[in-house]
């Protein structure tokens, strides 16, 4: 599995951390993968020429 690092502004940090019981890096890669695989559907969609 590949690593990615991100950097947020510090409020945003505060605010995450006001909520220790969510897990933000399962949060973040399901929605990256989320948008990932709409990106394709659009891709595959487009090159069919149905948009």
């Amino acid at each position: 599995m590949s690593t990615l690092t991100l950097s947020i502004p510090k409020e945003l940090k505060k605010r995450m951390d006001e909520f220790p019981e969510i897990n933000w890096p399962e949060v973040l890669k399901a929605r990256l993968k989320k948008r990932a695989e709409a990106l394709l559907k659009f891709e595959e969609m487009r090159k069919r020429g149905e948009l």
